[in-house]
């Protein structure tokens, strides 16, 4: 039979808070206490910004997290059978069979009267079961807050260190997108090199084509002349003496003229440009030498060191990875989706950056309904719907200058971001002074940074959007939530003369 005390205290463990009520849906919040869904989030609707109803912690929506452990036991706690809530018997000593009535705090044992007085004798500190337990209510209420208090530092030291982790697995992913930025520009300029090359020779080529041909029709020209004239001698030596005497000494004159002008077979320019090819062709093969034998020291010596900073288990997830990562990723460089951009933005040729020019603060009149409030907008070229990605950017202009910086969510074509529910859009406001974490649902306390270049790191999987300062590479601050459709880059600017700075 369950006692009506252990029932009582499951029924105080399974009451929310806020409704008194036993938990509906419950879900457990930043600070680790439970209410209804329901409840909770009504009180949020409510609030500018969510505080915990219990200990006043800011709370973010974003992550309430479902209790099913908690709704289990409530559901099984309205099953039971009222019938069931028996008081238990008072206990007694096991040794006289006697109500128990005292407690010593020496030995820390539970006494009956006759337990009592051998204890009295030897002077144990002995008091009744009431006055002990009230004394160490005042001690576990002491010990309560000051756990709390170490409960409050280890959760703002928990958030500093997911969003110091964090801010590593972006500068991570950065740098792998730097390797293979710079790699496939170097691999493009030797193709375009290569390919430059090539054709020249091939130029080269055609043009001693036509050089044997011409050289040919002129030599052969000549020797055409100088066989016929060997044949018109031929036939004078069997003509008759009058024949053979007719005109002969213009015939022979001719004879004594003829010269071959052998031509010239590979001109003085086309031999300038052969040996400027050869030259450069050593050029370039002595770089690429000279390129390959630093990159095969300097790469075995930086591998060497690596390998030997591992221990064996960690040697063996390398080998691990490397056995599972054998095709080489790729990647496409950020830049601005000019076509989804509000009218009043204009772009840079290589879609790096965007500017707002206003005349007289007055907005294009054919600029159709901004989605986002205020701010002109302008969604990044690449999507994402699984994995992780990371983007720079800075905002400059004017001293009040006031950007966003974040993802959003895909819309329906023609869709505006409203203020509800659900949530999608995931942003930070970033003005000359501060900055301020914003959803279209809620918006953030201002936090006292001052950013003069945004990362944005975004793990679709788990569902963070973390945001860090890129100069010192500390965190700023992270949402938590669950993608359900792809997301996007986004950016927007809200002051005249300011602009949008792409990074890598």
């Amino acid at each position: 039979m369950a006692s009506l005390q252990r029932v009582s205290k499951l029924l105080e463990d399974v009451t929310c808070p806020i409704c008194m009520k036993i938990l509906r849906d419950p879900v457990t919040i930043d600070c680790g206490h439970n209410f209804c869904l329901q409840c909770i989030n009504q009180v949020g609707k409510t609030a500018e910004i969510l505080h915990c109803p219990l200990c006043k912690l800011p709370v973010n929506m974003d992550a309430f997290r479902p209790n099913k452990l908690l709704a289990s036991i409530a559901e099984k706690i309205q099953a039971m059978d009222p019938a069931e809530f028996q008081p238990e018997e008072e206990p007694r000593c096991q040794k006289h069979n006697e109500q128990i009535h005292y407690f010593c705090e020496d030995d820390s044992e539970f006494l009956c009267v006759k337990c009592r007085v051998p204890k009295d004798e030897i002077s144990y500190k002995v008091t009744s079961i009431h006055e002990a337990a009230q004394n160490y209510k005042v001690q576990i209420e002491t010990q309560l807050q000051d756990l709390g208090q170490k409960d409050k530092e280890i959760i703002k030291e928990k958030r500093e260190g997911e969003g110091a982790i964090q801010v590593f697995r972006a500068q991570v992913h950065l740098e792998r997108l730097k390797i293979l930025e710079e790699f496939k520009h170097v691999r493009q300029r030797l193709e375009e090199e290569e390919r430059f090359l090539l054709s020249r020779l091939s130029w080269l080529e055609q043009e001693g084509v036509k050089q044997i041909e011409e050289y040919v029709t002129v030599t052969e020209e000549q020797l055409t002349t100088l066989r016929n004239h060997m044949e018109s001698l031929k036939n004078r030596l069997q003509a008759p003496s009058m024949k053979l005497l007719e005109d002969i000494k213009n015939t022979l004159g001719r004879g004594e003229e003829f010269e071959f002008h052998n031509p010239t077979p590979v001109p003085l320019n086309l031999m300038k440009k052969i040996s400027e090819v050869k030259a450069r062709h050593e050029s370039i093969i002595e770089s690429l030498k000279e390129l390959t034998d630093n990159l095969n020291t300097e790469g075995k010596e930086d591998k060497s060191t690596f390998l030997n900073s591992l221990d064996e288990k960690d040697k063996e997830n390398w080998h691990l990875l490397q056995k599972n990562n054998s095709e080489l990723p790729t990647s496409e460089p950020m830049t601005l989706d000019s076509t989804s951009a509000d009218p009043n933005l204009t772009f840079s040729k290589d879609l790096k950056k965007a500017s707002l020019y206003l005349v007289d603060n007055t907005k294009n009149t054919e600029a159709k309904h901004r989605q986002l409030s205020s701010f002109h907008c302008v969604r990044g070229s690449q999507v994402l719907s699984s994995g992780c990605g990371v983007w720079e950017v800075e905002i400059q202009g004017p001293h009040d200058r006031v950007g966003i910086v974040g993802v959003v969510a895909e819309l329906p074509q023609g869709s505006q971001i409203q203020n509800s529910e659900p949530c999608c859009l995931w942003a930070l406001r970033v003005s000359s002074s501060d900055c301020q974490p914003i959803t279209n649902c809620s918006n953030q306390e201002n936090l006292s940074i001052c950013l003069k270049k945004v990362g944005v790191y975004v793990d679709y999987d788990r569902g963070d959007v973390v945001f860090y300062d890129a100069t010192t590479n500390k965190h700023v601050y992270t949402f938590q939530t669950s993608f359900d459709r792809p997301v996007f880059p986004y950016f927007g600017l809200e002051t005249a003369r300011s602009s949008i700075i792409l990074g890598l």
